[in-house]
């Protein structure tokens, strides 16, 4: 049965995948016909994915259009008020001990529902809940540290932002990766439409499906935090891959030989120039979470000189399972397929 879960999940991210330069900037419309909660027909993928809106419910439109498109594309998702998240966490609790592999924990949330998938966080972990994943779209600067159950946390802020700007520090026993991505100097980004940005959305559902298509693993990712230029595409990395550098490495070279802009390597390893780089110095690679397992260079305490470069590679083609492969019966935790036995999806719950 996993096999046939993650088999969905790789040809999912091999569509995408497919013809495009630049990780999680690519239109996936299509990929999923499935638009309808009540439409049963469609394969659906594990995972829960809770959404939490700004204060002020009037606002915040892009979580509900996000829950819409994440839906579309065969998750379970579902945006809410941004004071629903007590209630979003009990329904999680007793989701995911119905059947952890079916119900793998998803958060969301912008401006201060960004601070309370947080406080959602908290609450799962008193419950024993681990959360697969957690994004927050411009929290405000009151919010609290990452608990440990969270695997991964991606913070989209605006540092010059009032109203948000939130940057998110990790807890004293946090093991995960935290990135704190500043678009500072995307002046065209800012607290009342980061929500709805086409470009980020598309990242987001990318990082959504390559959580719940893959087993969770203890990768060797570190945690860092970057500020992306104006001039280049925003990319939501998982980590840093710590490499050692070699005589005659600079930043440039790196950058070649792994695929990734200079100046996110400049950044994440917190150098000064693209200058040639001390041999012994650690060095941090920006990666992707699924290359490490797909070709890029083993993490070792120093990488060849000279390789041919290798870009990050995504997942390998699989083919589609169809809707009569036995995942679409009703498994622990569902009423009937697809349908959560506590509660039941609230896409687009609220500003409709």
């Amino acid at each position: 049965m996993q096999v046939l879960i993650r088999m969905i999940g790789v040809a999912l991210l091999a569509a995408f995948m497919t013809g495009c330069a630049s990780v999680g900037l690519v239109d996936m419309s299509g990929l999923m016909s499935y638009s309808d909660p009540s439409d049963r027909q469609q394969t659906r993928l594990p995972g829960r994915v809770y959404i939490l809106r700004g204060i002020g419910h009037v606002w915040s439109g892009g979580m509900t259009e996000l829950a819409h498109e994440l839906n579309r594309r065969g998750t379970t998702a579902s945006a809410h008020r941004h004071g629903e998240w007590w209630e979003s966490a009990e329904e999680a609790i007793k989701l995911y001990k119905s059947d952890p592999d079916r119900w793998p924990i998803v958060l969301i949330g912008h401006s201060n529902g960004g601070d309370n998938i947080i406080n959602m966080a908290y609450k799962l972990k008193e419950a024993g809940v681990p959360v697969a994943l957690a994004i927050g779209f411009d929290p405000t600067r009151f919010n609290r540290s990452v608990p440990s159950n969270v695997s991964r946390f991606i913070n989209l802020y605006q540092s010059l932002n009032v109203l948000g700007g939130g940057s998110v520090a990790a807890n004293s026993d946090f093991k995960g990766q935290l990135l704190n991505v500043d678009l500072r100097n995307h002046f065209e980004i800012g607290h009342m439409n980061i929500d709805r940005i086409p470009q980020l959305h598309k990242e987001v559902i990318a990082k959504v499906l390559q959580v719940v298509a893959f087993p969770q693993q203890n990768k060797p990712l570190v945690s860092f935090n970057y500020v992306v230029p104006s001039n280049a595409p925003i990319e939501l990395w998982d980590g840093g891959m710590p490499v050692t550098a070699e005589p005659g490495q600079t930043v440039k070279s790196l950058a070649s030989l792994y695929g990734v802009p200079a100046w996110a390597i400049r950044q994440a390893s917190r150098l000064d120039s693209d200058d040639e780089i001390a041999p012994g110095k650690r060095v941090v690679i920006p990666r992707y979470a699924n290359s490490l397992e797909l070709g890029a260079p083993a993490m070792t305490s120093s990488v060849p000189m000279n390789p041919a470069p290798l870009p990050q590679q995504r997942a390998p083609v699989a083919t589609v399972v169809g809707p009569n492969d036995g995942y679409s019966q009703p498994r622990r935790g569902e009423t009937s397929w697809g349908q959560p036995r506590i509660g039941s999806p609230r896409m687009g719950a609220v500003g409709e």
